[in-house]
Formats: C-alpha cells, sequence, structure tokens
C-alpha cells in the first residue's frame, strides 16, 4: 500500500480575522471527503490551548495534533522590530524543532523553512496595492517587502484567486516562483439547519424580515453603504431591518464601528439596526439562511466566505460588483456598485419582492473539487 501523503497546517485562531481561521477549517472538512485511500495525514501545528480548542472536534481520521511554540524571546521582538523598521522583514526567525515535517501551509517568514520538506506561502490579496488608504505606512511597507522577499527567494505561492495570481505577475513580472490558485470552497455540515429560528429571531430581537450583512468590521467591508442605502429606505417610508454580525474592531480605524453606530443614531435608524457581534457560527449560518438575502458591500476581497458561506447553504447574496466577486459567483446574486446608495436601496427592494434563487449551488462538486485541487498542489 502506498505511503499516505503528509501535509502539515499552520493553524493560529484568530477571531480578529476570522476568514484566515475558517479557511485552515475548511481545508480540513474539504479533505475529509475524499475517498480513504485519497487522504493525506494531516498534521496540525497550533500555537495556543484557544486554537487547539477551536479545532479538535473535527472528524477527520489521519489527524496529529502538534503544539508550536511561535512566541518570540524579548530580546528577538527588539532585533525583529529593529530589522523590520529597516529592512521591512525579521532577521530572526522560529526554527520549528519537529521532525519529519513535510508540505507546510501556510509558512510566514517569521518561520525558518530550511529544516522543513516543502513549504509555501499563502497571498490572499494585494488589497494594500488598490485601497492604500485603509493601510498606515509602515504596514504597506511590510506587506510589499515581503512580497519581494518572496520573489527574491524564489519561494512557492498559493493564491486565493485568479485575480491574485494576475496582481502578483502584473506587480512583479520578473518573479519564477511556483504559483498556484487554491479556490476555498465552505464545507459546512447541516447542524445549523437544526437551531429553532424563531427562538433565534426572540433572542436577538428581529421582530421582523431581515437583510443580514456577516463581516468582521473591517473598514473596507464598507458598512458604510449599506447605512447611506438604508437612508434612503427610510426617506422612501420603506420598513425593513438590517442585521450586522462579526467582531466590532478594526485595529487601523478603531473607531470605525462606534462611527457607524453614531451615524445610524443620528439619522434615527437604530429600529432598523441590529448589532449582533461574533456570534456562534451555526447561528450565523441559521440566521443568513433565513434572511431575505445576503449583502456583501465589500470594497475588495480575497477570496470572500461570505459568498461560499452563501452557496454553502444555498441561498441569495447582494455583492459589490467588483472583480473578484465577478470570478467567484455568478448564480443566485445581484450585484451591486458599492459606491451607490441609491443603486442598492434600489436591489434591496427588489429582493423584498422577488424570488432571486434561479438555482442550486452544486455544493458538494465544488467541495471535491477543492479537495483534490489541495491534494495536487501539497
Amino acid at each position: 500500500m502506498a505511503e499516505r501523503k503528509q501535509i502539515t497546517l499552520l493553524y493560529q485562531y484568530n477571531d480578529n480575522w476570522i476568514g484566515g481561521t475558517y479557511y485552515i477549517q475548511n481545508i480540513i472538512k474539504a479533505l475529509a471527503i475524499l475517498e480513504d485511500n485519497e487522504k493525506p495525514f494531516l498534521r496540525i501545528l497550533y500555537n495556543s490551548k484557544k486554537s487547539l480548542n477551536s479545532i479538535n472536534d473535527l472528524k477527520y481520521p489521519y489527524l496529529e495534533f502538534l503544539f508550536f511554540d511561535s512566541k518570540f524571546l524579548f530580546i528577538e521582538k527588539v532585533i525583529n522590530r529593529i530589522s523590520g523598521e529597516l529592512f521591512s522583514i525579521p532577521i530572526i526567525k522560529k526554527k520549528i524543532k519537529i521532525n519529519g515535517l513535510k508540505n507546510l501551509y501556510p509558512i510566514n517568514l517569521d518561520i525558518e523553512p530550511s529544516n522543513i520538506n516543502g513549504f509555501y506561502f499563502w497571498i490572499p490579496d494585494f488589497q494594500e496595492w488598490y485601497l492604500p488608504n485603509f493601510f498606515s505606512k509602515k504596514e504597506i511597507s511590510l506587506r510589499k517587502a515581503s512580497q519581494k522577499y518572496l520573489v527574491k527567494k524564489n519561494y512557492p505561492i498559493v493564491f486565493s484567486s485568479n485575480n491574485a495570481l494576475e496582481d502578483f505577475n502584473k506587480f512583479y513580472p520578473e518573479n519564477k516562483n511556483r504559483k498556484e490558485v487554491l479556490k476555498f470552497v465552505s464545507v459546512v455540515d447541516d447542524s445549523y439547519s437544526k437551531l429553532n429560528i424563531s427562538v433565534l429571531k426572540k433572542k436577538f430581537n428581529l421582530d421582523k424580515d431581515y437583510f443580514i450583512v456577516p463581516n468582521q468590521f473591517w473598514k473596507h467591508k464598507n458598512h458604510t453603504i449599506i447605512i447611506e442605502a438604508a437612508k434612503v429606505l427610510k426617506k422612501n417610508k420603506i420598513e425593513f431591518l438590517i442585521v450586522f454580525t462579526g467582531k466590532e474592531f478594526d485595529y487601523r480605524n478603531p473607531n470605525y464601528t462606534i462611527d457607524l453606530k453614531k451615524h445610524i443614531a443620528e439619522n434615527g435608524l437604530d429600529d432598523n439596526f441590529r448589532f449582533l457581534g461574533f456570534i456562534d457560527r451555526g447561528e450565523q449560518l441559521q440566521l443568513m439562511k433565513n434572511s431575505i438575502a445576503i449583502v456583501q458591500p465589500s470594497l475588495f476581497e480575497g477570496w470572500s466566505t461570505v459568498v461560499e458561506d452563501t452557496k454553502a447553504i444555498n441561498h441569495v447574496i447582494l455583492l459589490s460588483d467588483i472583480p473578484l466577486h465577478r470570478e467567484q459567483i455568478n448564480e443566485n446574486c445581484v450585484f451591486f456598485d458599492p459606491n451607490d446608495k441609491v443603486v442598492l436601496a434600489d436591489k434591496l427592494v427588489y429582493a423584498m419582492t422577488n424570488n432571486l434563487v434561479t438555482s442550486n449551488f452544486d455544493v458538494k462538486k465544488e467541495q471535491l473539487h477543492f479537495a483534490k485541487k489541495i491534494i495536487s498542489i501539497f
């Protein structure tokens, strides 16, 4: 019998970037779909008890959890801070003291790769090139320096979309890196559907039909256009309710959520919005499934978890007309200009009065393709 392929996944739970957390979880869930002889042996490198607790109930037959201490000593932090200021690249790297690691993904520049048999970096997108006003000068410098370093070292890179791959080739035409595109797919079991929607509506004070915006509160997620469209609906005396979920913090713009709530209050819209915060994953999916429609107004995305979740639960979505979204979905969706409040208001009204579901997504087919693509890369 042939030796089972080994893949090592670096897993660090981060509720400030929950999309990155779900990304690794979906890789594991997708691989579980494969026939037994195709399933790889997975070694999960975790860095905290919180990370382990968030993933150790995943049902996968060939799995090993390995603790990796990713913390740096104080003096190492100081040296890397100085090297970061001077060169935008850390000098001191963590060596993983675990023998026999193969196909580590996604590795980062803090890790010394010399003792690892195969590794792959991950670049989800190049948002800093298009929306630099949402980043500090230091963060832009760090991101671009990291990209240049990967090109210089000719390291293999996985991209989340063809759109990101095209950007990489455009910004770094001299690159000779091995490049792969891995479009992740949400793998959702049906346990969420067993939650009582009436109980959830009562719990979250949802007293009428509603739209849901299930995004973290990063400024580029563009919640502002939702509020501007709501003002148009209010002016036209149209009844509506909009639900926001997601952690209410953007470290780059700490007042972002506070300003959104203030703007809502100043325009007499408090009764039209609910801020639920970071809620249970199953509850979020059931609320999404029972909404009028999901709304995704982002100005930029790497590969949207919201869109993949929409396909996984076979629902309808109103989403911003950006290149990435056009690559990601073309069924059960309505596109809108993410800067036009009147157009969005019209789309919301249209969704209230029309059935937008035109077909069933072949989710199983997409999940299987995702799993086989993982195997082909690693």
